[in-house]
């Protein structure tokens, strides 16, 4: 199945204050992101792991969409930001991209020290060993945050 923009824009007016969606979509705030195991479905149609969670920060309705649509339609860039998550929740030990570093800051889940720490060392090869462990700690709890897991159904 591949993307449907009438279906995505059947789904996200309702949820919107404007009527037309070129406007409507200008209403929209990215909260969380999700990658799961198990695929679900866009509202467009598309079969998705990587869910953008979004709110409306007009009506405050919320509703989640997949990386595609996020940045084809709705226009809010994720950048890199799944290949990064899926980097370091592969390998809690690699360096962070700059666009999981910059959510992490966004969403709360990294402090400033921890900022500045992960954005000077993500382009180095050698770290010491009091280094890596504290890279791997904070890798650790924004994958806990941001929830790369199996999805269950019930």
């Amino acid at each position: 199945m591949e993307h449907n923009f009438e279906r995505l824009k059947t789904h996200i007016l309702p949820l919107s204050r404007s009527e037309i969606f070129e406007v409507a979509r200008t209403e929209w705030d990215l909260v969380s992101v999700e990658i799961t195991e198990e695929f679900d479905h866009c509202p467009c149609g598309q079969e998705i792991k990587e869910h953008c969670y979004i709110r409306n920060r007009i009506t405050g309705q919320s509703t989640y969409v997949g990386n595609v649509c996020i940045n084809r339609f709705i226009g809010i860039d994720t950048g890199n930001l799944f290949d990064g998550l899926k980097r370091i929740a592969k390998d809690p030990y690699a360096n962070a991209n700059l666009d999981v570093i910059e959510h992490g800051c966004q969403m709360g889940y990294i402090y400033d020290t921890e900022y500045r720490f992960l954005v000077s060392t993500r382009l180095k090869r050698k770290l010491s060993d009091k280094q890596l462990e504290w890279k791997r700690k904070i890798n650790r709890r924004i994958t806990k945050q941001i929830s790369v897991q199996r999805r269950t159904r019930t």
